[in-house]
């Protein structure tokens, strides 16, 4: 009789169960500490990690014309159509933004607006600014009120700062919302009080000191402060779901009549390592956002990686405690009605539908999805504009307002040209054509010593096609002149970013889905297995990108679901999306195949063996799936665009996951494979046994500990 490493972990912890929390404790409390001091290891730039040609622009620019080193410039729009209202509303804005702390002056500009509807308060910041001026000179703008006037702030400070709180508020409401919605589910999914409330604090407890552990790397790397909020997203995802196969086997084993700490073994042998090697397979997944050079990238893939890695300790090690602790108590609140626990008959049955006409449901599952995934063809990437935002948004009224009424603002871009004295009419020349190019006007050179700058308007910003094509004709003109020159500004930087992501992405793809089957190759000593779980999620991860080009560019059902129509993705989010979803998929794969390699190992049919492993784990993918989904659609439901894309895409993407492919296109095409699911080529038999499932631990009669220590 034998037990698997896992389940060993799983009895040293449980057999000393109070020793195991206070170790704990002492580790979340460091944790608590640790996080007080993250702020200062957090950045809210986002840097490229290795120089664009609109890094290089910026640079240039910076060093010859000391854009760096000056005052900001920040901008008060008033809207009134009494002149006399207009008038006091500018002076209200000058007065209450010059007492904020950082601003060296505030004041009226005399500049006329073409409605005569309009004025102007310009605002300088000193570079040196405290942290908060932005949030500050927000909050003095939204406190103004005078009698028919509007007022809106527009600028590098304010903008940054009413971004960072819109996502903020995002990521806010998607936590609350999953966790609203993961209460209610885990009561169906348990039945029981205490059960439901375990994965919630095993989750709390690896989010935790996940921040902590962020603390530590944010001291040697730069990270985004968005970390913080993967980690929340990716705790709860993954903590619940390995919460949920290790507590449901604890309380199927102890129904077999097995002691608490038998019981906290077995589901530590097959349980918990299927949460190990899940837990793998989702590093290996995250890894690969490590690959792409920019810290925004990074970040977020570290930060998905700590709450994983958090994740899999806390279920392989507290869990077992406080599972020990509670034993047959873990089924104590039991909720009258409730099925929880009895025999899966729903799910029995849709899988003894699927197996017993394999081929129909395997071709309509393929067919649905191919459908799905079709738009894929006509996707765009490009980061979308201020169009985007609500209409009522104060940045997007300003930033209209100025191009509209007063001909100036909007997006721009800069040609930086290095050693232009050699070639003056050179650059000249290529003024000239900028000017008479459709996609820029408003052109005019400055020269600085040996260096000069073309500086032109954007005629198309945001996610328009046109303003992209517009940057690479640009380039490809000044290819032919010979001129040492760098195009930058706001369109060329997220070309230059578009074209980050895309060199990273085949290294990723080969690198995620390299070690992803080695990985499963080990676990299940087959070929065939890791395969196809490649493929079906290759193939649902295309789904979602297509459905998001359906929603987001096409605008179908946008409004019916509250999502913007915008005219591209951001580029991050496909490579993003895949990282996540791959290991998220992985994840339920290797939930679903443990339990159905653990029956066909015993004996059972393959077509059995599926039965068997939908049954009893399709209530559990089920509710983490819809636990997922509730946190991603908070995401969706927020008023930024490229949060909205990807929450929108993680709810798609699982939703497609557990419901078409591990219910449908996983069992049919297993249920065709036969014995050949589990074929491993001669060749291969050195590979190590690591299999996943083990045998169950020996029952043997145990006292359950008190809740509380007792002295010996």
């Amino acid at each position: 009789m034998t037990i698997a490493l896992t389940g060993r972990i799983a009895r040293a912890s449980a057999s000393r169960p109070w020793l195991t929390i206070l170790g704990w404790v002492v580790l979340i409390a460091a944790s608590v500490v640790l996080a007080g001091g993250l702020g200062d290891a957090l950045t809210q730039a986002d840097r490229n990690l290795v120089t664009t040609e609109s890094d290089t622009a910026a640079a240039i620019d910076s060093r010859e014309r000391g854009d760096g080193t000056g005052p900001i410039t920040e901008t008060v729009v008033v809207q009134a159509d009494d002149p006399a209202a207009l008038a006091a509303g500018a002076d209200a804005a000058a007065d209450a933004t010059a007492t904020v702390a950082g601003v060296d002056s505030a004041t009226v500009l005399p500049a006329p607006s073409q409605s005569g509807r309009s004025a102007l308060v310009q605002i300088t910041v000193d570079r040196d600014h405290p942290e908060a001026t932005g949030t500050d000179l927000l909050a003095a703008v939204d406190g103004l009120a005078v009698d028919g006037a509007t007022f809106s702030s527009y600028g590098p400070l304010t903008g940054e700062a009413m971004f960072d709180g819109l996502a903020e508020d995002t990521l806010v409401r998607g936590e609350l919302i999953g966790i609203g919605v993961a209460v209610l589910i885990l009561l169906v999914v348990f039945g029981a009080l205490v059960a439901a409330g375990i994965p919630l604090l095993v989750s709390l407890v690896a989010i935790t000191t996940a921040v902590g552990a962020t603390a530590v790397v944010g001291a040697a790397f730069d990270l985004s402060f968005f970390i913080v909020n993967m980690i929340t997203m990716m705790g709860l995802a993954l903590g619940v779901d390995y919460t949920l196969v290790t507590v449901q086997r604890f309380r199927e084993e102890l129904g077999h009549g097995r002691s608490p700490l038998d019981a906290v073994t077995v589901a530590g042998s097959t349980a918990n390592r299927a949460v190990l090697f899940s837990g793998l397979t989702v590093l290996v997944s995250l890894a690969g956002m490590l690959l792409v050079p920019n810290t925004l990238m990074r970040s977020l893939g570290a930060g998905a990686m700590l709450a994983a890695i958090m994740s899999v300790v806390t279920a392989l090690t507290l869990l077992p405690a406080v599972l020990r602790l509670l034993g047959s108590r873990v089924n104590k609140g039991r909720i009258p009605l409730s099925r929880a626990g009895r025999e899966p008959r729903a799910w029995r049955g849709i899988a003894r539908v699927v197996t017993g006409r394999p081929v129909a449901s395997l071709v309509t599952g393929l067919v649905a999805l191919v459908a799905l995934a079709a738009p894929i063809a006509g996707i765009r990437l490009a980061f979308p504009g201020l169009e985007a935002l609500p209409a009522d948004n104060e940045f997007r009224v300003a930033s209209e307002v100025l191009v509209e009424d007063f001909g100036f603002g909007g997006e721009s871009t800069v040609v930086a040209i290095e050693g232009a004295s050699s070639d003056p009419a050179a650059v000249e020349e290529l003024a000239a054509w900028i000017e008479d190019s459709p996609g820029f006007a408003e052109t005019t050179v400055d020269v600085r010593g040996d260096a000069a700058f073309i500086d032109t308007k954007d005629v198309y910003g945001g996610a328009d096609p046109r303003a992209e094509q517009a940057i690479v004709d640009l380039r490809d003109h000044i290819a032919g002149t010979g001129l040492d020159a760098y195009v930058g500004g706001d369109q060329a930087g997220g070309l230059d970013f578009t074209g980050l992501i895309t060199e990273a992405t085949p290294w990723v793809l080969l690198a995620v889905l390299g070690a992803s089957f080695v990985l499963l190759l080990i676990a299940f000593r087959s070929i065939v297995i890791p395969a196809t779980a490649i493929l079906l999620n290759l193939l649902s991860a295309a789904a979602a990108y297509g459905l998001m080009v359906i929603v987001f560019q096409w605008g179908l059902g946008a409004e019916l679901l509250g999502m913007p129509h915008t005219e591209a993705i951001a580029p991050w989010i496909p490579l993003f999306l895949f990282a996540v979803l791959f290991g998220l998929s992985m994840d339920y794969h290797v939930f679903l195949l443990t339990r159905i390699k653990e029956r066909h190992d015993a004996g059972d049919t393959t077509k059995a063996a599926v039965v068997h492993g939908v049954s009893r784990t399709g209530s559990l993918i089920t509710g983490a799936a819809l636990i997922m989904v509730a946190v991603f659609a908070g995401f969706a439901l927020g008023d930024l665009a490229e949060f909205a894309q990807m929450g929108f895409g993680l709810a798609a993407a699982v939703i497609i996951d557990a419901t078409v492919v591990r219910t449908v296109l996983v069992p049919s095409l297993m249920t065709l494979l036969g014995r050949w699911n589990w074929y491993l080529p001669r060749g291969l038999g050195w590979l190590p046994e690591m299999r996943i499932e083990a045998e169950p631990a020996p029952v043997r009669p145990e006292r359950e500990p008190a809740l509380v220590p007792v002295a010996r």
